[in-house]
């Protein structure tokens, strides 16, 4: 083969190694071997922090050490190389062909995925438009002859119309580390991108390759002309990809391209020896030399990462994504580490009995945790009083249930801290704690009346008031049945700050409410199961009554 005699010199930017597990794929030597092959006049170089990875690359290649470089300001210092590849992980990506380019790079293959969100996609399309620089993405499954196959057919119309892909890959593998492939080749086959994704995912606190990933998902696309796609990820088995059609679909078995129709099954060979990475460089250089635009341009394939970070978006917002992208962070990164809340980092104490089993305490001591990052201390208000230590360090007190009357060390403690303008939150059947204690009754403003209150077993909606200065971070929610007190008996001037309306009868009482005599107590009414506080609802109410009580 041969290539133009302004084209001399290629570099393989992360090397990398051959270990155990799904971070241990050497994909340098991929490239490296698909740019050896395809001149003799085109010298290799390789690029790696790593000594050992840097001999194993020269060793693989029968390069000399005047051929290896410890980092890419090294390479650069010495030459510009004509192509580059770049195979770090991904968080170097983007920054790296940034780099490249500036630094005069004509020609660059990035892996996938290209950036860790999408302000840095357009980033990458605006700079390559404004140098001029060719650039393609390890996509190179497209020039799979299964797939060249499968669009022939397809386009022959043999299948009818719409077309629906169905591909799945396993092996706890993930959309930005795999399964951008199969979002890349359904691009392919129907020459467009998305017109929007919509996704599930199961998200914890995984990550590959230092970036946040899901253990599981599932993600549709829906294509122009009705076309659409679905992508199944995670612990599965194998990969696959199939196209379905109301007249027919396609399947590969072994070396063949089923064609299954009404007419029976067609059998048709598909070619082999196709090596997908050298026909990636060499439509490259074909490009750089004028040619017609590769397959796997940076602008037709920007579009398959762009859908992964469509799909986490919609799994973050339960929504449906338009592309192209309207935005610029990692929507998984969001998930994994949601924004701290305004409590991070208080310490509160709960002081509760167990209010009749309903785990109600248990649940709330986690929805305090989960709002300040810090486990919340817990006293049995069956067992003990308030001592002035339990307090020492607190900034917020919590009361949720208990029947006993209150000792006198207790009250003086609650009183000495209220009194104090600290914080204070009254939380569901914290309302019909004392029953004796007048001064507690009127802090609460409004209290359970043994007899008259009741407790309607019936989910409801949840309407936040926008008056008093309670940021709650919601207009509306839902809250699940079993979770209302209404009929409660008025102790105090109060400021209404949410009410509960009941579906059924339209009727509506105070959810949230704080004191117009001690506007540092706050009352939170909903809180009664456990299950309960797993609502963001319920958590994101409780942190907007405590956050107006302690800003105070």
């Amino acid at each position: 083969m041969s290539t133009t005699s302004s084209l001399k010199k290629a570099a393989v930017i992360g090397c990398g190694k051959f270990v155990e597990g799904q971070e241990g794929w050497a994909i340098g030597h991929a490239h490296g071997g698909a740019i050896s092959a395809l001149s003799d006049e085109l010298e290799l170089y390789g690029v790696d922090l790593s000594p050992e990875n840097l001999v194993a690359f020269g060793d693989r290649f029968s390069l000399s050490e005047e051929r290896l470089f410890a980092s890419s300001d090294a390479l650069y210092a010495s030459f510009t190389p004509d192509i580059v590849a770049i195979c770090t992980w991904p968080k170097l990506h983007a920054p790296m062909a940034m780099e490249a380019m500036e630094r005069g790079v004509k020609g660059i293959v990035i892996e996938k995925p290209i950036a860790l969100d999408a302000g840095e996609i357009q980033m990458l399309l605006n700079k390559a438009a404004e140098s001029g620089t060719h650039i393609s993405v390890a996509h190179q499954r497209v020039y799979d002859p299964y797939y060249q196959s499968c669009k022939r057919v397809a386009r022959s119309g043999v299948l009818g119309k719409p077309l629906t892909v169905n591909a799945r890959v396993g092996d706890n593998w993930d959309v930005l580390s795999w399964t951008t492939h199969w979002f890349a080749m359904a691009n392919y086959l129907f020459d467009s991108a998305p017109e929007y994704v919509l996704a599930g995912m199961d998200v914890s606190d995984k990550r590959i390759y230092q970036q946040a990933v899901e253990n599981a998902s599932i993600v549709f696309a829906e294509y122009p002309d009705q076309h659409s796609a679905q992508f199944l990820t995670g612990p599965l088995s194998g990969a696959s990809f199939s196209i379905r059609g109301p007249e027919g679909m396609l399947l590969r078995e072994g070396n063949e391209l089923l064609v299954l129709t009404a007419k029976g099954v067609e059998r048709q060979p598909l070619p082999s020896g196709t090596d997908g990475f050298q026909e990636l460089y060499r439509e490259l250089l074909a490009e750089m030399q004028g040619g017609r635009e590769s397959l796997c341009s940076l602008q037709r394939c920007a579009s398959a990462t762009e859908m992964a970070y469509a799909a986490q978006e919609s799994a973050r917002s339960a929504r449906k994504v338009s592309l192209p992208l309207a935005l610029d962070y990692a929507p998984l990164e969001l998930m994994q580490h949601p924004p701290r809340s305004a409590l991070y980092g208080k310490n509160f104490l709960l002081y509760a009995d167990a209010h009749f089993g309903s785990g109600g305490r248990e649940g709330l001591a986690e929805a305090l945790e989960r709002l300040s990052g810090k486990a919340t201390r817990v006293i049995d208000a069956e067992q003990q009083g308030l001592q002035a230590a339990d307090v020492k360090g607190i900034d917020g007190i919590v009361i949720y249930h208990t029947q006993s009357e209150a000792d006198e060390a207790t009250r003086e403690q609650l009183r000495s801290w209220v009194e104090s303008g600290k914080a204070l939150a009254i939380v569901h059947a914290g309302l019909g704690a004392w029953p004796e204690w007048s001064e507690y009754q009127r802090w609460c403003g409004l209290i359970w009346e043994w007899g008259v209150s009741s407790h309607p077993h019936s989910p409801v909606h949840l309407n936040t008031e926008t008056r008093h200065g309670v940021p709650f971070p919601y207009r509306q929610g839902w809250l699940p049945k079993d979770e209302v007190f209404i009929q409660l008996k008025a102790c105090a001037e109060l400021n209404i700050d949410a009410s509960v309306e009941i579906p059924e009868s339209g009727e509506q009482y105070p959810a949230a409410w704080h004191s117009d005599s001690r506007p540092n107590i706050g009352c939170w009414m909903p809180g009664h199961l456990r299950s309960s506080w797993k609502v963001t609802a319920m958590i994101e109410g409780l942190g907007a009554v405590l956050q107006r009580t302690l800003s105070l």
